[in-house]
C-alpha cells in the first residue's frame, strides 16, 4: 500500500475543542493546491493505516490546521498527534522545494566545500559554503558564480578570495 503514497508531513498538535489538528508539512515540501478535499493517509504509531478527507485547511499564525472528516472532538483529535500524513502518489497537491544544500563547490577546478546552508536577503540568493571548518556566505550573482552544474549538484565558483 505505501507504494502508492508519498509522506508529506506530520499531525503535530490538536487545535481547538472541535477536532482540528496543527499539520507540518515536510520542510522540503510546498503546497501548490488547496488541499480542501483531499484524502490524506494517517500512519499512527501502531503503523495502522487509516484515511480522512479534508473538510477545512486554513493557516492561523503561520499554523497549518486542518479539520478532518469524522473528527469533530479532542479527544478523537488527540489520538491523531504524531501520525505521519501521507498522499497519492499521483496527487499534485505538494512538489519538492529546490535547493542547493548539498551542492559540492569548485575553485579553480578542485573541490572547495559544500554548501551547508541557503538563503535570501531581499536582493539576492545567498549560499553558505563550508570549507575545512570555515564557513562563508556566496552571493548567487555573475561576480562570484561561474557555472551551476544541477544535473551533477556542482556550483563553480569565482572571485572567492574577495569573500575571504
Amino acid at each position: 500500500m505505501f507504494n502508492n503514497l508519498q509522506k508529506i508531513g506530520k499531525i503535530v498538535a490538536t487545535h481547538g475543542l472541535k477536532g482540528e489538528v496543527k499539520f507540518k508539512l515536510e520542510s522540503n515540501l510546498i503546497l501548490v493546491k488547496d488541499i480542501k478535499n483531499e484524502q490524506f493517509f494517517l500512519e499512527s504509531s501502531s503503523k495502522n493505516l487509516d484515511v480522512f478527507e479534508v473538510e477545512k485547511s486554513y493557516f492561523l499564525n503561520k499554523k497549518h490546521i486542518i479539520a478532518l472528516e469524522n473528527i469533530k472532538d479532542i479527544e478523537s483529535a488527540q489520538k491523531l498527534i504524531n501520525s505521519l500524513v501521507y498522499v497519492k502518489k499521483e496527487s499534485e497537491i505538494v512538489e519538492e522545494e529546490f535547493s542547493y544544500i548539498g551542492f559540492e563547490c569548485f575553485y579553480q577546478k578542485n573541490s572547495y566545500g559544500k554548501v551547508i546552508d541557503e538563503m535570501f536577503n531581499g536582493a539576492h540568493d545567498l549560499i553558505k559554503v563550508e570549507i575545512d571548518n570555515k564557513q562563508i556566505w556566496v552571493p548567487c550573482v555573475e561576480f562570484y558564480l561561474e557555472k551551476i552544474d544541477i544535473e551533477s549538484k556542482k556550483i563553480y565558483v569565482k572571485q572567492i578570495e574577495v569573500l575571504l
